[in-house]
């Protein structure tokens, strides 16, 4: 309980700051490189809710048709693949993007850390749903392959 606590108050002081950061670039233009987005994985953001303790945050930097992307998880079992997808909240739609897939291994039972970072080219079509809010991040177990924890993500900078 403590863990989360403390998760949510950074979480929470973070975008607090970044919010007060005075950004000349409207939410409708391209903005200058690196654009970063975030989003905040839980099981109640599935489109039918999971009962988990399991939670992650997702952090993607944009730099050109580069995207680096790094997933933290905490309590999770047995996770074995986490995407993009195109969608708005509560709804399930197709993968745009693979994040982690086989043939990495599952996360063991009650894993917590980082499950991946890494760098890969995205198309022009990926940005433009990243851009446009219509993008989320869902993370599949073995005990909820159709996805246990996900969020939207969202331009914070």
């Amino acid at each position: 309980m403590r863990g989360r606590l403390v998760f949510a108050a950074g979480t929470l002081a973070v975008l607090v700051g970044v919010g007060s950061c005075k950004d000349d670039v409207g939410l409708t233009s391209i903005p200058p490189e690196p654009e970063r987005f975030i989003a905040f994985l839980n099981g109640a953001n599935e489109p039918t809710p999971t009962t988990t303790g399991a939670q992650g945050l997702a952090t993607v930097t944009v730099k050109g048709n580069l995207i680096t992307y790094r997933i933290e998880l905490s309590n999770i079992d047995s996770a074995f693949l986490a995407h993009i997808h195109h969608g708005p909240a509560g709804t399930s739609s197709g993968i745009i993007q693979n994040l982690y897939i086989s043939p990495r291994p599952s996360t063991d039972l009650n894993f917590s850390g980082l499950l991946i970072e890494d760098t890969v080219t995205v198309t022009d079509a990926v940005l433009t749903q990243m851009r446009a809010d219509t993008t989320y991040v869902n993370v599949h177990t073995k005990l909820n392959p159709g996805g246990e924890i996900r969020g939207q993500l969202f331009r914070f900078q």
